[in-house]
């Protein structure tokens, strides 16, 4: 499928986000003003947990099938590719669905670059080709803060769904580190904060020849921060699709070094 052709279920005004937005929308601002109103509910958005998102979710709830030539052409179309659409359906796979995001264009790295395109597979890697965030004109402007994708595409945090009939929502849990192991107490606050992860590749990470791997909460916040190698991708994405997540990468790899935010994932 090619990038201007959208996936079933990302049709304009089927997205989450898109009854959210358009709910909330002041039409009576000015047009000028639109990608400020936009952002300003993304931000909304990334500010609610999976409770708050729910009725946006929830199939007992009514919602648009499609949107209005109007509200298309102001609310929606002009604020997303259709790639980052068909990326917004994805996202609730969460870890098993991973962001590509290239922020970094410069023409001494882009060799660099293209040699790790050339030793792996990218659409193997995440899973899809709609995950694949490679565009100069639009992410270069986040090459001095990713973050900045999260407006753009706010679904990228919401891959936690919650369920009428449990009380709370469901989080794993995990040994609280002991006396003397208060070191470990950053990395286990991240591993029970962090549902999903993005690939970043900014200009620090073609430089040291490391993709940077972004743990995520569900407000889109980066919890934890590991390097990893190009040629140990493929690795890494089949202990990912094996439903791994960031404790399941640290269960085998317990060394001190390993607790410092940013370390290299060694993956066998």
């Amino acid at each position: 499928m090619s990038s201007d052709e959208l996936l079933e279920g990302a049709e304009f005004g089927n997205l989450p986000f898109d009854t959210f937005a358009l709910e909330r929308w002041d039409h009576t601002r000015p047009v000028e003003r639109d990608r400020e109103q936009w952002n300003d509910l993304a931000r909304e958005w990334l500010g609610l947990d999976a409770r708050g998102r729910h009725p946006y979710h929830s199939q007992d709830t009514p919602h648009p099938t499609t949107a209005t030539s109007t509200q298309m052409e102001r609310v929606l179309a002009p604020h997303q590719t259709l790639q980052e659409r068909n990326l917004s359906l994805r996202t609730e796979l969460g870890r098993g669905a991973p962001v590509w995001l290239r922020t970094c264009y410069s023409r001494v790295l882009a060799e660099t670059y293209a040699e790790w395109c050339e030793e792996v597979d990218l659409e193997t890697i995440v899973g899809h080709a709609s995950q694949i965030l490679d565009d100069e004109n639009l992410y270069s402007p986040f090459a001095d803060d990713w973050s900045g994708i999260l407006l753009r595409v706010p679904a990228i945090a919401d891959t936690v769904r919650y369920m009428d009939n449990e009380t709370e929502i469901y989080e794993e849990r995990y040994e609280s580190p002991g006396s003397g192991e208060e070191f470990k107490r950053p990395l286990f606050e991240a591993k029970v904060k962090e549902k999903t992860m993005l690939f970043l590749v900014d200009e620090e990470a073609l430089r040291t020849n490391m993709v940077k791997l972004l743990w995520l909460d569900v407000h889109g916040r980066c919890v934890w921060e590991n390097r990893l190698r190009p040629d140990n991708l493929l690795e890494f994405h089949g202990r990912m699709f094996e439903g791994g997540s960031l404790a399941d990468l640290y269960r085998e790899n317990d060394t001190p070094e390993m607790y410092q935010m940013g370390a290299l994932l060694e993956i066998d």
